[in-house]
């Protein structure tokens, strides 16, 4: 039996009280009541930090009904404390909490009053990590609060390089009061052998019965309705399975899940249950060496797959904001970009259960880290403990979800103690083999023994081997951006999976109106500083956009050319990769989410708003890729990489044209494009047609993939950077149609347009294309008339609709 205790909470600083529920935060909670400002508006970070250097308390007032008072064992359950805290119950301490990725319990076997006060105080983090770090430092790094890696909380609350420093404290997950009679159920594993086509699942159950009377079964209902049954036996079932429908991730297949309870029962009663739906399939990483070294491959039931996606950090600052429909809607745009995975990065939290129950439904395989990210630690007695805890609370939580591709030990760690120059720290570099190469592992080995473990991200597999080796494990790579390398400078290297890599942009000017005023907008000014947390970021912007465009001519030109830029260099290194396939097999860039409205490398902003990136995910990542090897102008080729398991007979059309869009040459050719392969299908000699400064600067490729008759995709490659090229001012012109539940809007341009980007003015949607480019003659793009556009009709989108290209930048 279990009640809910998340209502009706009050928050007490001392001299206030202020009514809230969980999930509840300090900053919240006193935003709410208009005790702070917004944190996230102007330069006001500071001021609202200062709310997390005092003490709190939380309290709460319940009675329970006669059926829990009566169970034989009851348990206070705190499903999410952050961070520090101490409990107590009518006046009587129940226990300490010291680790906010944990889940807490208290016994209550006492007999309890009608009428109960729950306590919680919490700590200030600020000042625990404070006098820490005052006593002994620790390497972490720069952009947050020294000494986070001291406490077991989120490392992002602590400040990063796209995050405020804003450490938080509250209930951020459910309390309830949980009863049990005559016996419980612990926890369930369901093991899986695949074998000749037959699926046996094995029910490990973990139950606690102090009644000799109890039983316990397991029922699997399949996918189509039918149910199998068994006895568990010393904790043990096995049932097999014929004719399994099997799970895949996203592109390549169904996602059928098998309901799968385990009923523990006395006289025909339940007792207590549990209850997971699983996939059935085969999941790990290969490692098998190579002739370019040792490969680094997810391989989903027998299939070697091409892992595309992103980075996840958390979503807010303010975990309340976090809802459980706002999680959907980013990792539905995730799968309308067609990624087929997502990693869990390692400063944040591990997610609630519902984000791996949507990844389970839609196909997206979840890289999951540990919570430990670019941080030294001191392996202490507590520390060790509560470490221990967090990773079997989370391991038992999230092992059955058929999602869960790998865990991963930490971020950049391994790293950074090989090559960062971090302080001489003997105790804490002794350390890290322990906690990432022993304890995690051994816990993990145990609890979830058929998930594929790897001890740090980037790594070639730890035990003192080299990180950095392209040909070997998974990399991350920011020699462009933080090391000022040209955009091209990606397309030298051939990694085996790149986990990380990534370029900024400005958000939506819709967003950055959110916290700066007219006078604010300024790339240099103040606010704009506030929320660009990394070094030298906005230098970095303008550098590369030096490099890339013309001057913009107001604010709004500098976060439109921001965002092609970024789109485009993400762009050409993920074509890049996909033409690598079977060398390189894994593309997650950096990152995909914002958690407060900042500068960052973002593909959707805090708001959900898709930047010009996230529109060109939607390409890259598609399914069958047709993409042009530019690196030598005079002589590129056209590639097809096809991520599905069917052949495809496709048509490619190239086309050589001038900046009045006028077909100079063309190209027609039929390509074989084999299942899981990257071949070329068109080279071309243009030697002649791009020989001088003048004709690389007024001509470009055009190519169009057609499968059946219908465009499958297509791309436009220039002969220099977009600032040489000669542009003639172009009349972009659009139509707006509607249907009963989409509108149409049909654009034409007399010549060349490039990067054509649409907005509708005070709404937010989502085109079915944008950042794309004309060719003369016309080209339509839908939009749903949904949220801010349900209400209106085509005249009134038609002028709200606003046109931006790439002539427009300085014009």
């Amino acid at each position: 039996m279990k009640i809910l205790l998340n209502d009706n909470w009050t928050l007490h600083d001392g001299n206030t009280s202020y009514p809230c529920a969980v999930p509840c935060s300090v900053t919240e909670t006193l935003f709410r009541a208009g005790a702070i400002p917004d944190p996230y508006d102007g330069e006001n970070e500071a001021l609202c930090a200062e709310a997390s250097e005092r003490d709190y308390v939380l309290e709460k007032t319940f009675s329970l009904p006669k059926e829990l008072l009566a169970c034989d064992h009851r348990e206070l359950v705190l499903e999410g404390v952050d961070t520090l805290a101490e409990i107590s119950l009518n006046g009587e301490s129940l226990g300490c909490c010291d680790n906010m990725h944990r889940i807490w319990r208290f016994p209550l076997d006492k007999i309890l009053p009608e009428n109960n006060l729950l306590r919680v105080m919490l700590r200030s983090p600020s000042a625990y990590v404070r006098t820490q770090v005052q006593r002994r430092p620790l390497w972490g790094v720069d952009s947050t609060m020294p000494g986070y890696p001291y406490l077991r909380k989120a490392h992002y609350m602590f400040g990063w390089d796209w995050g405020p420093v804003l450490p938080d404290m509250g209930l951020w997950r459910d309390v309830s009061v949980q009863g049990w009679n005559c016996g419980r159920i612990l926890d369930v594993y369901w093991e899986q052998r695949h074998m000749q086509g037959r699926v046996t699942l094995i029910c490990h159950a973990n139950t606690e019965v102090w009644d000799a009377g109890v039983t316990a079964r397991c029922v699997i209902e399949a996918p189509d309705g039918q149910t199998r049954t068994a006895d568990l036996c010393d904790g043990k079932a096995k049932i097999v399975i014929d004719h399994p429908a099997l799970w895949w991730t996203n592109g390549l297949g169904d996602q059928p899940l098998y309901r799968c309870r385990v009923l523990l029962e006395k006289n025909g009663q339940t007792l207590d249950s549990h209850e997971r739906r699983i996939g059935l399939r085969t999941l790990t990483v290969s490692r098998e060496r190579d002739a370019h070294g040792r490969e680094f491959c997810f391989v989903l039931n027998g299939v070697k797959i091409f892992a595309m996606g992103a980075n996840y950090i958390p979503e807010d600052q303010l975990l309340p904001r976090i809802t459980r429909e706002r999680t959907s809607k980013l990792l539905q745009d995730c799968k309308d970009a067609h990624f087929n995975m997502i990693r869990v990065w390692g400063g944040g939290f591990y997610p609630d259960g519902s984000f791996y129950d949507w990844c389970d439904e839609n196909g997206l395989l979840v890289w999951q880290d540990c919570m430990f990210a670019c941080s030294a630690y001191l392996l202490t007695p507590g520390f060790e403990a509560t470490v221990r805890a967090e990773i079997r609370d989370n391991a038992l939580r999230l092992r059955n979800h058929p999602s869960l591709a790998m865990w991963c030990g930490n971020n950049e760690i391994e790293s950074a103690w090989e090559g960062w120059g971090l302080p001489e720290d003997p105790e804490a570099r002794a350390a890290y083999p322990r906690l990432f190469e022993d304890i995690i592992p051994g816990i993990l080995r145990d609890l979830d023994p058929q998930t594929f473990y790897w001890p740090s991200s980037p790594s070639t597999g730890g035990h003192g081997q080299s990180t950095s080796d392209p040909n070997d494990g998974d990399s991350h790579y920011w020699a462009v951006w933080h090391n000022f390398q040209p955009i091209e400078a990606f397309r030298k290297h051939s990694f085996r999976f790149c986990s990380e890599y990534g370029f900024e942009s400005l958000p939506d000017m819709k967003t950055i109106r959110a916290f700066a005023r007219e006078k604010d907008l300024d790339l240099c000014g103040n606010v704009m500083q506030a929320h660009q947390k990394c070094t030298q970021g906005n230098e970095k912007i303008m550098y590369y956009l030096a490099q890339m465009v013309n001057y913009p001519k107001d604010f709004e030109r500098l976060i439109y050319c921001s965002q092609l830029v970024q789109a485009d260099c993400i762009r050409s290194n993920v074509e890049h990769m996909r033409r690598l396939r079977g060398r390189c097999m894994g593309s997650l860039y950096w990152q995909v989410n914002d958690s407060n409205p900042v500068i960052s490398w973002s593909s959707i902003d805090v708001f959900g708003r898709w930047k010009a990136l996230h529109y060109q995910a939607r390409k890259f990542y598609a399914p069958i890729l047709l993409s042009c090897d530019d690196r030598d102008p005079a002589h590129p080729s056209l590639w097809i990489t096809n991520d599905t398991g069917e052949d495809a007979r496709l048509d490619v059309v190239c086309r050589l044209r001038d900046h009045t869009a006028r077909v100079l040459r063309e190209w027609h050719t039929e390509a074989s494009s084999p299942a899981f392969s990257a071949v070329s299908c068109l080279n071309l000699d243009l030697e002649s047609e791009t020989r001088g400064t003048e004709a690389k600067r007024t001509r470009y490729l055009e190519y169009t993939l057609y499968r059946d008759g219908e465009i499958a995709g297509f791309g436009t490659t220039l002969f220099v950077r977009p600032k040489a090229f000669a542009f003639l001012p172009a009349k972009v012109e659009a139509r707006v149609t509607e249907t009963a539940d989409a509108f149409a809007i049909t654009l034409t341009s007399d010549v060349f347009a490039k990067s054509v980007w649409l907005s509708v003015q005070d709404a937010d949607c989502v085109f079915s294309d944008n950042a794309f480019d004309l060719h003369g003659g016309a080209y339509t793009v839908t939009v749903p008339k949904a949220g801010d556009l349900s209400a209106m009709s085509a005249q009134e989108l038609q002028a709200r609709l606003q046109i931006t290209h790439y002539g427009q930048i300085y014009a």
